[in-house]
């Protein structure tokens, strides 16, 4: 291991399902802070699928503990409330505090900006509770189907497939999903309301990251609904502001020093931040 990965902070990887373990040697997984080297001013994040963006991200940040390489196809194996899960994670390394998140009452006559912290602990604690059990049981139209989480493959695959319409859209991904075999086929003639409404009231309580909501009740006109947070979106907003952050010290360090980018990342990270100390220094004098 390189000495500048020595000196790195880790988190844990998310526990994971055994679905997604299988055919993996995979002894021990960790996240590191992402922001640090050049591989990280590679992500693109203007690339308009999000999917490929996240995996962008974990395979910059994912570390073996045994030293091995994950393989690309292992991310994409992964459940999507668990990546967002590793995202999260990812910003929280970042910031080092939870994240307040700003939105106005959704009452018309009050609007009042209203703030709520979102606390990275008690969504891993959530999250754990939520994945104890590998499949998901969904009752539809008095029939019990057996459901797995959706995996960043299965957005990749529907992102590549043409659907004739909505209707078409929707039970194509059910079948994606379905375990047994006579669910796929009762699919076909499912109500699409009741199909849609079984589903997601399954998913929510089963992978509650993906379509995050928690209940909010105004402090000024006791408006009380369920709002919507996009977990995935703030987590990437907080991980592009660590991206410029290392885009603006490596122009500090090239005009200050005259070093080419090249030599820049050929230091240590943690001794960058020295030499980037001493900068400031100096312009504080």
């Amino acid at each position: 291991m390189p000495v500048s990965e020595r000196h790195e902070p880790h988190i844990p990887f998310p526990n994971l399902p055994e679905s997604v373990t299988a055919g993996h040697s995979i002894s021990g997984l960790a996240l590191r802070p992402f922001g640090l080297y050049e591989s990280d001013l590679e992500v693109d994040f203007n690339q308009p699928l999000r999917p490929f963006l996240v995996t962008d991200i974990l395979e910059c940040c994912t570390r073996e503990v045994q030293g091995g390489a994950v393989k690309s196809d292992f991310f994409w194996r992964l459940p999507v409330g668990k990546r967002i899960e590793c995202l999260l994670g990812l910003a929280y390394l970042e910031t080092g505090t939870d994240f307040p998140f700003t939105f106005r009452c959704l009452n018309e006559e009050c609007g009042v900006e209203l703030e709520i912290e979102i606390s990275v602990a008690e969504i891993a604690a959530q999250q754990e509770e939520a994945y104890a059990t590998e499949w998901i049981a969904v009752d539809v139209e008095n029939e019990q189907w057996t459901l797995r989480r959706p995996t960043a493959g299965d957005q990749r695959e529907w992102l590549n497939r043409k659907f004739a319409d909505e209707p078409s859209a929707v039970k194509a991904m059910v079948r994606t999903l379905l375990v047994d075999e006579t669910g796929k086929e009762a699919t076909g003639g499912a109500n699409l309301s009741n199909l849609v409404h079984a589903v997601n009231q399954a998913m929510d309580e089963h992978d509650p990251l993906v379509n995050f909501s928690v209940a909010i009740k105004c402090s000024s006109c006791g408006t009380e609904y369920s709002l919507e947070i996009d977990l995935e979106e703030i987590s990437l907003r907080q991980l592009r502001r660590a991206q410029t952050r290392l885009l603006s010290s490596v122009h500090t360090l090239a005009t200050h020093y005259h070093w080419s980018e090249p030599k820049i990342f050929s230091v240590p990270y943690w001794r960058r931040a020295r030499y980037l100390n001493l900068i400031q220094n100096e312009k504080n004098q």
